[in-house]
Protein backbone atom coordinates (compact mmCIF):
# COMPACT_ATOMS: atom_id res chain seq x y z
CA UNK A 1 0.00 0.00 0.00
CA UNK A 2 1.18 3.64 -1.24
CA UNK A 3 2.03 6.02 2.04
CA UNK A 4 -0.26 9.27 2.54
CA UNK A 5 -4.09 9.36 2.04
CA UNK A 6 -5.82 6.77 -0.52
CA UNK A 7 -6.09 8.34 -4.03
CA UNK A 8 -8.91 7.11 -6.29
CA UNK A 9 -10.22 7.81 -9.83
CA UNK A 10 -13.56 7.82 -11.20
CA UNK A 11 -14.56 6.80 -14.80
CA UNK A 12 -17.91 8.87 -14.70
CA UNK A 13 -20.71 8.51 -17.56
CA UNK A 14 -19.53 10.89 -19.51
CA UNK A 15 -16.32 9.08 -20.50
CA UNK A 16 -14.47 11.34 -18.62
CA UNK A 17 -11.92 10.54 -15.68
CA UNK A 18 -11.91 12.46 -12.54
CA UNK A 19 -9.62 12.90 -9.22
CA UNK A 20 -7.56 12.13 -7.42
CA UNK A 21 -10.36 12.41 -4.70
CA UNK A 22 -9.73 10.95 -1.16
CA UNK A 23 -11.81 8.64 0.57
CA UNK A 24 -14.09 11.68 2.19
CA UNK A 25 -14.56 12.61 -1.08
CA UNK A 26 -14.92 9.41 -3.08
CA UNK A 27 -17.96 8.65 0.13
CA UNK A 28 -18.88 12.10 -0.86
CA UNK A 29 -19.74 11.27 -4.62
CA UNK A 30 -21.18 8.15 -3.93
CA UNK A 31 -23.93 10.20 -1.61
CA UNK A 32 -24.92 12.41 -4.54
CA UNK A 33 -25.45 9.47 -6.87
CA UNK A 34 -22.27 10.45 -9.12
CA UNK A 35 -20.63 7.21 -8.35
CA UNK A 36 -23.02 3.84 -9.15
CA UNK A 37 -22.08 0.52 -8.25
CA UNK A 38 -21.16 -0.18 -11.66
CA UNK A 39 -19.34 2.90 -11.99
CA UNK A 40 -15.72 1.92 -12.76
CA UNK A 41 -12.97 3.10 -9.97
CA UNK A 42 -9.34 3.58 -9.57
CA UNK A 43 -7.45 2.69 -6.89
CA UNK A 44 -3.95 4.33 -7.16
CA UNK A 45 -2.22 2.66 -4.11
CA UNK A 46 -3.29 -1.08 -5.47
CA UNK A 47 -3.02 0.17 -8.84
CA UNK A 48 -6.41 -1.35 -10.14
CA UNK A 49 -9.80 -0.97 -11.50
CA UNK A 50 -12.86 -2.12 -9.70
CA UNK A 51 -16.33 -1.38 -10.17
CA UNK A 52 -17.92 0.42 -7.89
CA UNK A 53 -19.77 -2.25 -5.41
CA UNK A 54 -16.22 -3.68 -5.20
CA UNK A 55 -14.41 -0.62 -3.46
CA UNK A 56 -14.72 -1.45 0.37
CA UNK A 57 -14.97 2.03 1.52
CA UNK A 58 -18.21 2.23 -0.44
CA UNK A 59 -20.33 0.28 1.73
CA UNK A 60 -23.67 1.06 2.46
CA UNK A 61 -23.32 4.01 0.27
CA UNK A 62 -24.07 3.52 -3.09
CA UNK A 63 -27.37 3.09 -5.19
CA UNK A 64 -28.50 2.03 -8.17
CA UNK A 65 -27.98 4.36 -11.23
CA UNK A 66 -30.43 6.92 -12.17
CA UNK A 67 -32.02 6.45 -15.20
CA UNK A 68 -31.38 8.46 -18.25
CA UNK A 69 -32.87 11.73 -18.79
CA UNK A 70 -34.45 10.94 -22.16
CA UNK A 71 -36.27 8.67 -20.16
CA UNK A 72 -37.69 10.39 -17.05
CA UNK A 73 -40.41 12.94 -16.76
CA UNK A 74 -42.51 14.21 -14.27
CA UNK A 75 -44.70 17.57 -14.21
CA UNK A 76 -43.38 20.54 -14.79
CA UNK A 77 -44.54 22.72 -12.62
CA UNK A 78 -44.54 26.21 -14.06
CA UNK A 79 -47.51 28.11 -14.91
CA UNK A 80 -47.91 30.36 -18.01
CA UNK A 81 -46.62 33.16 -16.57
CA UNK A 82 -43.63 31.79 -14.90
CA UNK A 83 -42.65 30.39 -18.14
CA UNK A 84 -42.83 33.69 -20.35
CA UNK A 85 -39.77 34.35 -17.56
CA UNK A 86 -37.66 32.27 -20.24
CA UNK A 87 -36.80 34.73 -22.61
CA UNK A 88 -37.94 31.75 -25.43
CA UNK A 89 -41.20 32.41 -24.21
CA UNK A 90 -41.45 35.84 -23.49
CA UNK A 91 -43.75 36.81 -26.46
CA UNK A 92 -46.92 34.02 -25.85
CA UNK A 93 -49.40 35.32 -23.90
CA UNK A 94 -49.86 34.17 -20.59
CA UNK A 95 -52.88 31.54 -21.71
CA UNK A 96 -50.56 30.64 -25.04
CA UNK A 97 -47.62 29.60 -22.68
CA UNK A 98 -49.99 27.53 -20.01
CA UNK A 99 -50.80 25.53 -23.27
CA UNK A 100 -47.42 25.40 -23.83
CA UNK A 101 -46.20 23.82 -20.27
CA UNK A 102 -48.94 21.18 -20.85
CA UNK A 103 -46.37 19.74 -23.56
CA UNK A 104 -43.77 19.66 -21.36
CA UNK A 105 -41.88 17.19 -19.05
CA UNK A 106 -39.54 17.87 -16.44
CA UNK A 107 -36.33 15.89 -16.22
CA UNK A 108 -33.22 16.00 -14.31
CA UNK A 109 -29.69 14.55 -15.12
CA UNK A 110 -26.88 14.32 -12.07
CA UNK A 111 -23.65 16.04 -12.67
CA UNK A 112 -20.91 14.35 -15.13
CA UNK A 113 -23.87 12.20 -16.72
CA UNK A 114 -24.86 12.51 -20.45
CA UNK A 115 -27.78 14.34 -21.56
CA UNK A 116 -27.80 13.34 -25.41
CA UNK A 117 -24.90 11.62 -27.12
CA UNK A 118 -23.60 11.99 -30.18
CA UNK A 119 -24.51 9.72 -32.89
CA UNK A 120 -28.03 8.64 -31.45
CA UNK A 121 -31.36 9.23 -32.79
CA UNK A 122 -32.76 12.53 -31.28
CA UNK A 123 -36.69 12.58 -29.95
CA UNK A 124 -36.39 15.37 -28.43
CA UNK A 125 -35.38 19.35 -27.41
CA UNK A 126 -33.99 20.33 -24.15
CA UNK A 127 -34.47 23.74 -22.34
CA UNK A 128 -31.83 24.42 -19.36
CA UNK A 129 -33.63 25.14 -16.03
CA UNK A 130 -31.16 24.77 -13.72
CA UNK A 131 -27.75 23.72 -13.90
CA UNK A 132 -24.86 23.88 -16.54
CA UNK A 133 -23.87 21.60 -19.19
CA UNK A 134 -21.24 21.56 -22.25
CA UNK A 135 -21.78 21.09 -25.65
CA UNK A 136 -18.69 18.69 -27.03
CA UNK A 137 -17.91 16.59 -30.05
CA UNK A 138 -15.59 13.41 -30.19
CA UNK A 139 -13.11 13.12 -32.82
CA UNK A 140 -10.40 10.88 -32.85
CA UNK A 141 -10.89 9.48 -29.27
CA UNK A 142 -11.14 13.39 -27.48
CA UNK A 143 -13.64 15.23 -26.91
CA UNK A 144 -13.45 19.02 -27.96
CA UNK A 145 -15.46 21.28 -26.20
CA UNK A 146 -17.75 23.51 -28.24
CA UNK A 147 -19.56 25.68 -25.59
CA UNK A 148 -21.07 25.86 -22.22
CA UNK A 149 -24.78 26.23 -21.66
CA UNK A 150 -26.40 28.15 -18.69
CA UNK A 151 -30.17 28.36 -17.49
CA UNK A 152 -32.13 29.43 -20.61
CA UNK A 153 -30.21 28.04 -22.62
CA UNK A 154 -31.76 25.65 -25.30
CA UNK A 155 -30.74 22.23 -27.06
CA UNK A 156 -31.60 19.00 -29.04
CA UNK A 157 -33.67 21.59 -31.76
CA UNK A 158 -32.99 19.89 -34.79
CA UNK A 159 -34.66 16.30 -33.46
CA UNK A 160 -38.42 18.12 -33.54
CA UNK A 161 -37.63 18.54 -37.57
CA UNK A 162 -35.83 15.41 -39.04
CA UNK A 163 -35.44 13.00 -35.56
CA UNK A 164 -31.74 12.46 -37.26
CA UNK A 165 -28.45 11.62 -35.14
CA UNK A 166 -27.34 13.68 -32.71
CA UNK A 167 -24.62 15.85 -33.72
CA UNK A 168 -23.00 16.43 -30.42
CA UNK A 169 -22.79 15.32 -26.81
CA UNK A 170 -24.36 17.51 -24.10
CA UNK A 171 -23.12 16.69 -21.01
CA UNK A 172 -24.22 18.26 -16.90
CA UNK A 173 -21.44 20.20 -15.42
CA UNK A 174 -23.79 20.14 -12.31
CA UNK A 175 -26.74 18.53 -11.42
CA UNK A 176 -29.51 20.15 -13.91
CA UNK A 177 -33.11 20.60 -14.52
CA UNK A 178 -34.35 20.72 -18.16
CA UNK A 179 -37.75 20.70 -19.82
CA UNK A 180 -38.48 18.49 -22.26
CA UNK A 181 -40.11 18.91 -25.48
CA UNK A 182 -40.48 15.66 -27.34
CA UNK A 183 -41.15 15.83 -31.16
CA UNK A 184 -44.84 13.69 -31.43
CA UNK A 185 -46.11 16.68 -28.28
CA UNK A 186 -44.58 19.38 -31.00
CA UNK A 187 -45.99 17.37 -34.01
CA UNK A 188 -49.79 17.06 -31.69
CA UNK A 189 -48.70 21.25 -31.24
CA UNK A 190 -48.72 21.84 -34.75
CA UNK A 191 -51.84 19.70 -35.51
CA UNK A 192 -53.89 21.34 -32.40
CA UNK A 193 -52.42 24.43 -31.90
CA UNK A 194 -50.64 26.05 -34.96
CA UNK A 195 -50.62 29.71 -33.64
CA UNK A 196 -48.11 28.42 -30.95
CA UNK A 197 -46.04 26.09 -32.58
CA UNK A 198 -45.83 29.59 -34.90
CA UNK A 199 -44.30 31.37 -32.13
CA UNK A 200 -42.90 29.26 -30.62
CA UNK A 201 -40.68 28.33 -33.60
CA UNK A 202 -40.09 32.30 -34.78
CA UNK A 203 -38.59 32.84 -31.30
CA UNK A 204 -36.04 29.69 -31.76
CA UNK A 205 -35.29 31.10 -34.75
CA UNK A 206 -34.38 34.34 -33.64
CA UNK A 207 -32.12 32.40 -30.92
CA UNK A 208 -30.38 30.20 -33.70
CA UNK A 209 -29.71 33.46 -35.98
CA UNK A 210 -28.26 34.97 -32.89
CA UNK A 211 -26.05 32.04 -32.13
CA UNK A 212 -24.98 31.62 -35.88
CA UNK A 213 -23.96 35.39 -35.75
CA UNK A 214 -22.14 34.76 -32.65
CA UNK A 215 -20.22 31.92 -34.50
CA UNK A 216 -19.50 32.97 -37.06
CA UNK A 217 -17.59 36.87 -35.27
CA UNK A 218 -15.87 33.59 -33.46
CA UNK A 219 -14.52 31.93 -36.79
CA UNK A 220 -13.72 35.44 -37.94
CA UNK A 221 -11.37 36.28 -34.94
CA UNK A 222 -9.59 32.74 -35.21
CA UNK A 223 -8.88 33.71 -38.77
CA UNK A 224 -7.63 37.15 -37.87
CA UNK A 225 -5.29 35.09 -35.29
CA UNK A 226 -4.16 32.89 -38.09
CA UNK A 227 -3.37 35.35 -40.42
CA UNK A 228 -0.86 36.75 -37.98
CA UNK A 229 0.41 33.84 -36.64
CA UNK A 230 1.32 32.21 -40.09
CA UNK A 231 0.12 34.63 -42.75
CA UNK A 232 -2.70 31.39 -43.82
CA UNK A 233 -6.27 31.56 -43.13
CA UNK A 234 -7.37 28.74 -40.69
CA UNK A 235 -10.52 26.73 -41.71
CA UNK A 236 -13.09 26.19 -39.52
CA UNK A 237 -12.87 22.77 -37.47
CA UNK A 238 -15.30 20.17 -37.97
CA UNK A 239 -17.04 20.08 -34.56
CA UNK A 240 -17.37 23.90 -34.59
CA UNK A 241 -18.83 23.72 -38.10
CA UNK A 242 -21.51 20.97 -36.68
CA UNK A 243 -22.50 23.25 -33.91
CA UNK A 244 -22.79 25.67 -36.37
CA UNK A 245 -25.58 23.91 -37.96
CA UNK A 246 -27.03 22.99 -34.80
CA UNK A 247 -27.63 19.47 -33.69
Amino acid sequence: MANGPEKFFVFADDRQVYGPADVSLLQEWARQGLVSPETWVFHEGSDTWARGKGIAVLNGLLTAPTPSPETRAGGVGLRGGQLRRIRLFAEMTNEQAEAFAGMLERVQARAFSPIVRQGEHGDAMFLLLEGEARVSIRTQGKEDTITMLGVGDFFGEMALLDSGPRSADVVANRDCVLLKLAKSNFDRMIAETPEIASRFLLAMNRFLGGRLRATNERFAKAQQFARGASGQIAAPSPAAMQWKKGF
